[in-house]
């Protein structure tokens, strides 16, 4: 009989201990606006699905994702759909133009609730404790390609651009050096607007090559296949021999780095030069990196504050309360 009991018992325990350890894990809403499917909610996704694989278990802190159902609201009501569910942070991708951009940083700063933007700071940005940008600062792109250059001694460059709100993160490149800081030489600065709405960028680079005459060329876009196409049909137009050189500002340019060598048959030989903002192994877009910065920040975070004895989720009811 006593044996029973012990057989009894075990199973039991073992069920206790398992329900103990589970009611000591917590788990935390993090919020997005962005659509299901979109490149932003995929991003999230992976990166709480990495947090919670790496560092659950031993942190007793999960995360789940929180966006909103109706797609065809506003911002505004997108906001407080997901915050009526108790998220205890909002990640903000780049893809919200600046506007929707402002609205929810202002509305995660009176509702204080922290706001984990990816995207580049602005001189519209307000100063706020629960604004935390984590993209790299407005500019940062052209200062370094800027003093890349440095070494380069171009006399001149094209600078083409795909945005019209691209000018104000590209003025440190368009007031590249005065005379004097480049000893005496005059740098000459031409500024086309990229086509939109098409892939056919051939037009465009006859009229650099022909009528520009331009071979030194600085292009700015966030968009990896934008850059695909403007390298694939240089090369059909022999723009992709030397005297040709490309700096390409976007961060992401490691990703093509097969196509460019020569895995799938393109053949490029002149100088090809990008910025690259994340190191990893494997190569990993910006911005999936930055978004999985963003849920670690929240993780360790909660991780700091339960250590210091805060109860996490009470003070985040507080704050959300007394707003």
């Amino acid at each position: 009989m006593q044996e029973k009991c012990r057989l009894v018992w075990c199973p039991i325990a073992l069920f206790l201990l398992l329900a103990s350890r589970a009611l000591a894990e917590d788990r935390f809403h993090i919020g997005t606006i962005a659509n299901r499917g979109s490149f932003a909610y995929e991003h999230l996704r992976y990166a709480i699905d990495r947090w919670n694989s790496e560092h659950g278990s031993h942190t007793h802190i999960k995360f789940s994702i929180v966006s909103p159902i109706r797609y065809d609201n506003n911002y505004e009501e997108r906001m407080c759909e997901i915050m009526q569910q108790g998220i205890v942070a909002v990640v903000l991708s780049n893809e919200e133009d600046e506007q929707d951009a402002q609205l929810i940083k202002s509305m995660c700063h009176y509702f204080n609730i922290p706001c984990l933007s990816l995207a580049s700071s602005s001189l519209r940005d307000t100063v706020s404790d629960f604004v935390t940008l984590l993209g790299p600062s407005r500019g940062a792109g052209a200062r370094a390609t800027s003093e890349f250059l440095d070494s380069m001694r171009w006399t001149g460059f094209l600078l083409a651009y795909q945005h019209g709100t691209d000018l104000e993160e590209l003025s440190p490149l368009m007031q590249y050096k005065q005379i004097a800081d480049t000893g005496g030489r005059r740098i000459h600065i031409k500024v086309r607007r990229l086509p939109n709405n098409t892939d056919d960028y051939e037009p465009f680079l006859k009229h650099v090559k022909t009528r520009l005459k331009q071979t030194n060329i600085i292009i700015h876009s966030n968009n990896i296949t934008v850059l695909y196409n403007l390298l694939q049909q240089a090369r059909g137009l022999n723009m992709a021999e030397p005297p040709f050189s490309y700096v390409f500002t976007n961060t992401d340019l490691s990703l093509l780095e097969d196509f460019l060598n020569n895995m799938y048959g393109a053949s490029f030989h002149c100088n090809i030069t990008g910025l690259q903002l994340v190191k990893n192994d494997p190569m990993m877009k910006t911005q999936l990196a930055l978004t999985s910065e963003a849920v670690y920040v929240a993780g360790m975070a909660i991780y700091r504050m339960r250590e210091v004895g805060l109860d996490v989720k009470g003070l985040w009811k507080w704050l959300n309360l007394s707003s």
